[in-house]
Parts: C-alpha cells; structure tokens; sequence
C-alpha cells in the first residue's frame, strides 16, 4: 500500500507552490553543467542553469520547465564575458576556494552595471527568472557593522534597479538573509546551500553540517517561509556514488517542508530532489565500427535493443574509442558491453580503466559475450572475479549448476574443448560449467551488475534455423542493471488495445496482374484493398516508376490516375518511396547509376535531395488532393539510410519508417528474430516497421506467393506471452500480381480485425516513437509523474505494483490488464500516476479504439473525449449502476461479462463519453 504519510507531503507540496509568492514550482532542479540532459530535465518545474552552457533558453522547447539563468552578484568567474569590463577598483580580493574575484556592491555605479552588462543580454534572450549567487560573499572582506551595511544597501539597489527596469522579472535568492526584510516583495524564492551534507571546497571534502550551523539556518529559512511566504528550496551534496544517502537527505529536507535539491558540489550531475527522475537510457558500448551503417548489423543493436525497448530503455550507442567522460549516474540507468571484436591495445587499457570507474561509481554494468581480458589482472578483481590455471582434461563437459534465467529458448550447449576456470568471488551464479574438478561460472549476477559468457547468451544453431536466447534477456538485463519496477513508456498499445497500421511501400504499381483482366497492381490496391477496407493506412509511391519522367512514361498516365484516387480517399496518408528506389543507401551515394544500386534511370546521377524532398513534391504537387501533405518517407531497399538521408527527413518535416527484421514465426519462434523501435542517427532517429511485409515471407517474392499469411505468426509471437510489437499490415504494390498474394492479404486483413486493436496511422506510430525516445519517468513522494507524452500515451508496469488509484492521479483516464500487465491511459502530455493496493470500484474506461483526447472527473461520474479512424468500440468497468452517455445521447452495451460492459457506435468520435452514476 502506498505510504500515505509520503502521499499527503507531496500533496502538501503541491498545494504549496500556490501558497508560496504565487509561485508554480513544486520540483526544483540544479544544472550547470554543459549539454543538460533536456529529457531528463523536463520532469522539473523549474530549472537553474548556468547561460554560458544554455545561450538560447527557448531551445530546448520544455513547455512545462521553466529555465532560470545563474548569475553571481558578489562575485565574478574571470571566464565571464563581462569579467575585463568590471573596474579593477571595483574588485576586493579573491576567493580561493572557487578562483573567483569579489566585487565591491558599494559602488554606486554597480546596479546599472550588473542591469546593463548582466542581466539584460541574458534578458535578451529570452531568460525572465534570474538565479542570484554569493549573496553573503562580501562578509569575506566586509568586517564591521558599518562596511556589511553598506555592502546591503549596494545589493538591495541591484535588486530594485532589476525592478525598475523589467517589472516581471522573478528573482531567487541563494540565501541573502540579510536583506529579505527591505526587498522581499521582489523575491520568488530563497535557497540556502548545507543543510544536512556540506562540501568543503578548499578541502575538496564533502562533510556532514555541524548541528549549530544547522539550527541556524534552518530558523533562517522558517522565517523566509512563515514570515514572507517565501518557497524555500536547499542545496546540500553528497558524493555521486552515494544514491541512498542523497534519497535520505532529499527526504529530511522534504519533511521540514523544504524543497530538496541533492547533488554534487559542480551541480553538474543529476540529483535527487521532491522528485528522483528514473534514467531511462541505457549506454550500450559496442565495437569500433568502419562507419556509420554497420551499427545497424551489430548483436548490440540488432539483439540488444529489444529487451531493452521492452523494459521501457533507450539504447544509446558509443564504441569502445568514444566512451564518455562525464559522469553517468543519475543520467543513465547502466551500461551494457557487447563488442564483436577484440578492441586495440590502447582501447583495452582504456575500457578496463573506465568501467572500474563506472563500477566504483556505482553505475550497474551488464557484460554480453566479454573479450576474455577482463577477466585478467587488476579488472578481475574489481569484477570479483578469480582466473584459474586451464589444464588438459578428458573429462566432459557439464552444467553443474543452472539458474531458471537460462534455458529461455535454447538449452545451454557447452562446446567441447578445455574448459578455461573462472571462480566467482561475490554474487550469485546462473550458470556453472564443470569439467572434472574445474569450474567456471558462466554467467552471473554480481555486486556491479552481471555477465554472461560467449555462446550462452545468444547461440547460433546449425544450419539455416538461426540464433537463440540462452540467457532470458528480458530478467538477466533487468537484474544486472538493477532496473526498477516502474512505469514505463509503451508503444504497442493504445487506450488498452493494440494498435494496428497499414503501410505499403510503392514497388510494383505499374505492373500487371495474372488475375483476370490482368489489370494495373496499383488499381488492384485501390479497389481490393484500399476501398475495401476502410482503415487508415499509409500509401506510398516511386515517383521513377509512375511518373511521366520516370521509366514507364507509357503507362504514366493511367498510373497517376488511379494513384490520384488512392490519395483522395480520407483513411488514406501519403507516403514516399523515393524517387530512384536506392536498394543500398551506403553505396548509391558513391555510385555513377550504373552499379545496380537504385533503378537504372537513363542521365540520373543520385541526388539525395532529389530522392527525398524531390518525391515528396512531385507528390504534393501532381497527385494529392488540395491541402493534403505526405507524412511519412518510405525507406527503400536495404532501409539502412545515413545520416545525411534522414536529415533530409527532419528538415521536411516528415516522418521515416522501415528497416528493422522482425519475423519470428512458428519455424522461427524468437526473440532475435524481434527488432527493436529503431536505430538513432547523429541527425535523428530512423523508425522501424513494427514486422516485415511480404517479400521475405515469400522469399523475396520467388514463393510461395501465399506466404505473406504467415505474419499472423508474426503478429502472434509478438502478442504472447509479451506482447512486443503493434501489428503492420505492411506489403508491396506488386503483392496484388499474384491470386495466392492477393488471397493471403486477405487472410491477414481479416485476422488483424477480428482482434481488439486500435487502427492508426504510420505517422500515428512514428510519433510515438520519438516521444518514447525523450518521456521521462519520475518517482515522487506520492506515487510517478511522466512528462513528454505527447503522443506516447500508454503506460506499463506490472500487476504486482497494484492499480491505478483514478481518483488521486492526475490526467490518468483509465486502465487495461493484460498478461500480468496494467496499459494505462492517459490523457495529455503530462500525468501524476498514484498506485494503491485496494482494486478500485468506480467506473473506468478499460479501453477504446481510440485515441483519448481528454479526460475529467465531473459530479456523479467521468468524462472522456474520445477521437478514432473507425466506428468507436469501448469498454467500460463497473459501470452496471451507471448511465453510459455519448455526446448526450444514452447508450447501451451491446455485450456484458462479469463488471466490464462493451459498447459500439457508429460515430468516428465521442464528445463527450459520459458516466452519470447513481448514489
């Protein structure tokens, strides 16, 4: 049961901000540091940051985080721009201990000073809430009554100078307790360093705060608060590897009433404060790789990626020569190592000196498949590891001991040979192999995370039947990396049902058909598929294969024609192709048109802006209707576009999808054959389609022609006993060429609607996606507050947390439970999610297939805004007692089964879906 003490503090907190000189913040961050982690950042209401790292404040585009700009007034960093302006008169010494020089307040020339050279650059640009710092900095020179005084009245003039000149300007006070009685009309907040854990700077040593120093400056604070009405937020730190230690620190802050930031001294690490974010990446360090397109074909991506994907991470890639300075804690939830190559000298030394690092710094690692040197010399014992003498054996090979992780799909095979001993001093085994009086742990969970050695992660079986997981990927990364139980981001689902998309990439349109009459393939699309089934679905064409310019000038216009009247119909989004149809984006690019990479179009040398933007408005301009716009580009061919592909891509403003195999199939039944959501580029993120179409069910179209059926194994391995992937009817124009094609996609038609899904578009997805990339989960006093779900609207996490409390969350609208699962809905970018161990009673929206757009409590019931493709399907909870309203009108349900009713509309939209309940 949550902690109702917890629970009625953050609601405390809540209703604070109001209390408080009107201000809006009920979480605080501290970040100075040079490229702040913006993902992680939005989940705070306010934000100090130093501007020399942040020039344009607007840039980060956080609608619901507000930036304020550092700035010291008693001192001054000699690396500030403004720093040779300031008179050496003005300076009265130094401080040592941060190398910054101290500034006379006195001077009457000062307040303009600091207004003009200051504050209104940053002003300027964007910045109305202003951080001020070393406040108390003058009492290092100003000794006597008289000189601190004067020093004060300096600073109160700086204050009402602001004032004057920008009327609307918010001011926080890092402490300045002396002058709050003479200006603190003019302040938003007060913040106080060193409540509990300090940081000695000339002695570089954190230390605990003597309780004198404590009971001083908490009677400062409470008077702030109680007499001014100040919000009052503190500052203490605590070493980077210390996470519990700062949880409690931010909690003691928090029960007096406080606002907690917990932190290292350079406040350039990610904190705990009224709210831990929950780091969702995880860095994931592979081999050096001769270029950007290989990362694509690597075990780190290519089966690395989905279990991640599935435990709600982002995989962010780095090779082995890259590997990242900074600090990782509180920014990335773990490391995970999968090389496929043995690194250079130079890079061994490095890596093993930087995960020591990682691991003293308590970041979890999870070693796949490690290159056999670390577990040499000073790195085995920081792993906990001993290396015994291999000697000759004639003994077999055995598992002596074996953990329920392994086994998932393929039994452990031990490769005959010697076996190489390998003790574990701390941890717990998951896999020994023994041979004779030798043994060696395999794999293991440890103190720093976990491993798993070489062919007992993932195995390749003989012949052409592919790789296996050994290890379960799903556990084994969850308890290496020690992740959470949490709400996590989900992409397969929608308002509790699973999405479902159709997409057709354009090959073939002009070919004939062997069905009678042997009409055009694009004109079998139109009629057999597009007006027969009333979905959305995302239709694509090659501009070189329909176009007057293109290699089928003859049948140009009747292809248009009909291409014309795919895009008129109002389920329909335009996609693109390309224009050329590049097969290998790596190698077009250097091609003279001659090599077989794209289709062979007589005086075209390859122009990536022709292929992408090129396409799109000949699109727009030939075959769209009036005012309707391409959405989506089509990857092509072997879908592995560069990065200067899909910038293309962001500069139009569409979306991308394809690339990524997902097949798994009944004679394939595995999780290496699920991709993950995509692949990041330096310019962007590539998306990938949910399955594969007909081409590699058909062997690349040489038969059986009816093959494409078989992505309803697809669709049924990645719904049980996870579900891991919506479902994409996605095929080929020339799928309709063939009776046997045209019969199977029928076949799949009619299997993915006769499930509960909800229909969406391509672009739908791909929205998703991204945001999935960037959301962010963070835990708070009462429960889980998520940001950034624009368009990423579901939330997952076990039955074992409990439900969904409706009443006390906020923009939560509902909830599915499926495979020991809850999908929950929400209903905006934001939500406070509070969870209760007590199954609630009153009605919920179970699910809808469609997307909900607002949500209410009102007198007597809830209320829903709901917007959908297709005539609305919904299902209601505990709403027996209750009277069911769609737009004003009563509705019944056309079935009922135990406490869930089911109803269905004709209506495309419910505004509003109402429950008036009795009592």
């Amino acid at each position: 049961m949550i902690n109702k003490i917890l629970l009625a503090l953050w609601l405390a907190v809540l209703g604070a901000g109001a209390m408080a000189a009107g201000t809006d913040v009920t979480a605080m961050a501290f970040f100075y540091g040079a490229k702040p982690p913006w993902s992680e950042l939005q989940a705070f209401d306010l934000v100090v940051v130093d501007p020399d790292h942040v020039p344009d404040p607007k840039a980060p585009a956080l609608s619901r985080t507000r930036l304020a700009a550092y700035v010291a007034l008693g001192e001054v960093q000699p690396s500030r721009a403004y720093a040779p302006a300031i008179p050496k008169a003005w300076l009265m010494g130094d401080n040592k201990d941060w190398g910054s020089r101290l500034i006379d307040q006195s001077r009457p020339e000062w307040p303009r000073f600091f207004t003009d050279q200051v504050v209104a650059p940053l002003w300027g640009k964007g910045y109305r809430t202003f951080f001020l710092d070393t406040l108390d900095s003058y009492h290092l020179f100003a000794k006597t009554p008289e000189q601190k005084a004067v020093q004060e009245a300096g600073m109160v003039s700086v204050v009402e100078t602001l004032k004057r000149r920008y009327p609307e300007i918010k001011l926080i006070f890092n402490r300045g307790f002396e002058i709050l009685p003479r200006v603190h009309p003019h302040v938003e907040m007060v913040v106080a360093e060193s409540l509990f854990r300090g940081y000695d700077a000339g002695k570089k040593k954190y230390r605990e705060v003597p309780e004198a120093d404590r009971e001083w400056l908490l009677g400062q604070l409470r008077h702030a608060r109680d007499e001014y009405k100040l919000a009052v937020t503190v500052i203490d730190y605590v070493p980077v590897s210390q996470r519990e230690l700062a949880r409690s620190t931010a909690q003691r802050i928090l029960n007096l009433g406080f606002t907690p930031w917990v932190a290292t001294p350079d406040l350039g690490t990610l904190g705990v404060g009224t709210l831990e974010v929950m780091p969702r990446k995880v860095l994931v360090v592979h081999s050096v790789l001769p270029d950007e397109y290989a990362l694509r074909g690597t075990e780190a991506a290519r089966l690395g990626a989905l279990p991640l994907n599935y435990l709600g991470y982002v995989p962010e890639y780095v090779d082995v020569a890259h590997l990242p300075e900074s600090v990782l804690l509180g920014r990335y939830a773990g490391i995970l190592v999968w090389l496929s190559d043995e690194p250079a000298m130079a890079e061994r030394q490095r890596l093993m000196d930087w995960l020591t690092a990682q691991i003293q710094a308590t970041v979890p690692v999870a070693l796949v498949s490690p290159p056999d040197f670390l577990w040499h010399g000073p790195m085995a014992r920081t792993l906990g590891l001993k290396l015994g003498p291999s000697r000759v054996s004639k003994a077999p090979l055995e598992i002596s001991q074996q953990s329920p992780l392994m086994g998932f799909e393929v039994k452990p095979q031990p490769e005959p040979g010697d076996l190489t001993p390998l003790a574990l001093l701390q941890g717990e085994p998951l896999l020994t192999i023994r041979q004779g009086q030798q043994e060696q742990v395999a794999a293991a969970l440890t103190p720093w995370g976990g491993y798993v050695l070489g062919d007992f992660s993932v195995l390749t079986l003989p012949g052409d039947t592919g790789d296996r997981w050994v290890i379960n990927p799903f556990a084994f990364f969850q308890k290496a990396l020690r992740l959470p139980a949490m709400p996590v981001p989900d992409v397969t689902t929608e308002s509790g049902r699973r999405m479902l998309m159709v997409h057709m990439d354009g090959d073939g349109f002009v070919s004939h058909s062997e069905l009678p009459g042997n009409p055009m393939a694009g004109e079998l699309v139109l009629e057999r598929v597009v007006k027969k089934y009333p979905i959305p679905m995302t239709m694509s064409i090659i501009e070189a294969e329909i176009s007057a310019q293109g290699l089928y000038a003859d049948m140009s216009r009747a292809a248009e024609k009909i291409a014309r009247n795919i895009f008129s119909q109002t389920h329909v989004a335009m996609a693109s192709h390309s224009y050329s149809h590049p097969f290998v984006w790596s190698a077009v690019a250097q091609s003279d048109g001659n090599e077989g990479y794209n289709l062979r179009l007589p005086g075209y040398r390859f122009d990536l802006q022709r292929e992408i933007e090129g396409s799109i408005r000949y699109m727009e301009r030939q075959l769209a209707p009036p005012g309707k716009k391409v959405e989506v580009f089509l990857w092509t061919g072997n879908c592995v576009p560069g990065s200067d592909a899909l910038a293309w891509t962001q500069k139009l403003g569409v979306f991308n999808m394809n690339g990524g195999d997902t097949v798994a199939t009944r004679s394939q039944p595995t999780v290496t054959q699920v991709e993950g959501l995509g692949v990041p580029r330096e310019t962007g993120f590539q998306v990938y389609a949910p399955n594969q179409n007909e081409n590699v069910y058909t062997h690349e179209w040489r038969g059986p022609f009816y093959g494409y059926e078989r992505v309803i194994e697809t669709f049924e391995f990645t719904e049980k006993p996870r579900r891991l992937k919506p479902m994409d009817i996605y095929f080929h124009t020339y799928i309709t060429t063939k009776a046997a094609g045209m019969k199977s996609l029928d076949k799949v038609f009619a299997y993915a609607l006769a499930q509960d899904n909800t229909p969406v578009h391509v672009a739908d997805y791909a929205r998703q996606v991204l945001d999935f990339q960037s959301l962010v989960v963070a835990r708070t006093p009462g429960g889980w507050r998520v940001r950034g779900a624009g368009h990423a609207r579901t939330l997952r996490f076990p039955e074992t947390m409990g439900w969904p409390d409706l009443a006390a969350s906020r923009a939560v609208a509902g909830y599915n439970s499926l495979q020991g699962e809850r999908y929950v809905h929400l209903s905006g970018d934001e939500a406070e999610l509070v969870l209760t161990q007590i199954r609630e009673s009153s009605p919920r929206l179970a699910s809808a297939n469609a997307r909900i757009d607002h949500f209410e409590p009102m007198a007597g019931g809830y209320r829903w805004d709901l917007s959908g493709y297709v005539p609305l399907k919904f299902t209601l909870a505990n709403s027996q007692g209750c009277q069911v309203r769609v737009s004003g009108r009563v509705v019944t349900p056309v079935r009922r089964h135990g406490d869930v009713s089911e109803f269905e509309i004709k209506d495309h939209v419910a505004r509003p879906l109402e429950t008036l309940c009795r009592g």
